[in-house]
């Protein structure tokens, strides 16, 4: 066997087995973006649930909620949606409240869960959260989430849905 600890082997690790890679687009954007249909069919959905995606720490979470509205913390990680992606297919919700910071680029990958998680409740709204005190949104980039939502047929909402996630009406 070899020893990678002598000199001349570590010149050739990082071309051999580099400890990072440089990420970038794998494949071109599609024609449109993934459709979303509404509502759950055969399980009986219920009761109203927040979720918030990519949140820095910056951002106190979760906002005050009503007893009737259930957390589903935030998901930053594949696992933590894997988790949430199979309980909402066991139980739905009637009522589902995506939370996004504007402030971030809304991706395929971002956009693909949004519409993943809206299949499995009722009704579904995107909570576009306001910038943090001091700082400004950016008007493109907020645009760009307008556009996106839009196309994928989700309504959003610039202030908190908390009224319609507990009562279901604004």
């Amino acid at each position: 066997s070899l020893d990678l600890n002598l000199p001349g082997y570590s010149q050739l690790r990082e071309r051999l087995m580099p400890s990072s890679e440089r990420l970038g687009v794998n494949d071109a954007a599609p024609e449109q973006l993934h459709h979303v249909t509404g509502g759950v069919s055969e399980l009986e959905s219920n009761g109203a649930l927040l979720v918030a995606i990519e949140l820095d720490d910056q951002r106190p979470w979760p906002p005050k909620l009503p007893a009737s509205v259930k957390d589903a913390g935030i998901l930053d990680s594949r696992e933590s949606r894997k988790k949430l992606l199979e309980q909402l297919t066991r139980f739905p919700p009637a009522r589902l409240a995506i939370a996004c910071d504007p402030r971030r680029s809304p991706d395929r990958g971002s956009l693909a869960l949004i519409a993943e998680l809206a299949r499995s409740a009722t009704a579904t709204r995107v909570w576009l959260l306001q910038a943090p005190a001091g700082q400004a949104l950016d008007a493109e980039r907020l645009g760009d989430w307008h556009t996106a939502l839009q196309q994928l047929e989700i309504p959003f909402a610039d202030c908190a849905p908390l009224t319609w996630l507990e009562t279901g009406h604004d």
